[in-house]
């Protein structure tokens, strides 16, 4: 009888490690970086970083956390285009969606914006979603979809593949890209959108240009 139970005993510790095991590695983001350039991967859906301008051969990498419903972000998308034009190729972006749960559309045109981003075409389609929030922000089902698919035609001037978007808006690829930017922002402790981060650090809004104007300096 001892013997069965000490048996029985083993059994569920081996269950029990072999499941405490596997949760510890189903972690994908634990050795990721959030304050860097992540490389395409299974993790990230296989779709690459969200940029404009090139991170590569910028002196300064702004990394941006942004909910496409907040009003807020709408105007620091203007502000933030604005300082990339003044510094040319000096500044770059790397641009993560992040969901703050508040706006009903938000994810939607998240994945619609990183189905624009596959065929080329991020700023353009992340520009006329802020320029537009209004329009699209409390539509619903398919005249949302066809809203968000008339910006992806506006974008790409005609010559992007609109079926492709509509697929890829979809896609469980654009849905494990979302996951990861969002887990990216969660590893960053974001409190609140937008959020610009720049060598590491968080950056106070209202010191933003007055920061990339110092390091600009240097």
């Amino acid at each position: 009888m001892k013997k069965g139970i000490a048996i029985g005993a083993l059994i569920i510790a081996t269950v029990v490690g072999i499941v405490y095991l596997a949760n510890f590695r189903v972690d994908p983001y634990v050795n990721m970086n959030p304050d860097s350039i992540i490389e395409s991967s299974e993790t990230t859906g296989l779709i690459g970083e969200k940029t404009v301008g090139d991170p590569d051969n910028a002196k300064i990498v702004i990394y941006e956390y942004a909910d496409f419903g907040c009003s807020h972000c709408a105007d620091w998308n203007r502000k933030i285009n604005n300082l990339i034009e003044k510094y040319d190729d000096k500044i770059a972006l790397v641009f993560r969606s992040y969901d703050i749960g508040q706006f009903k559309n938000s994810l939607k045109a998240a994945s619609a914006a990183t189905a624009a981003q596959i065929q080329g075409f991020f700023k353009e389609y992340k520009d006329l979603l802020y320029s537009n929030q209004a329009e699209w922000f409390y539509e619903d089902g398919a005249e949302l979809t066809n809203v968000l698919s008339g910006y992806f035609e506006k974008a790409s001037k005609g010559a992007g593949d609109l079926d492709k978007f509509k697929e890829d808006l979809k896609s469980d690829s654009v849905k494990t890209r979302l996951k990861f930017e969002q887990n990216m922002g969660k590893k960053v402790d974001l409190a609140g959108t937008p959020t610009f981060r720049i060598d590491g650090e968080t950056i106070n809004l209202s010191e933003l240009e007055k920061t990339i104007e110092e390091k600009m300096a240097r």
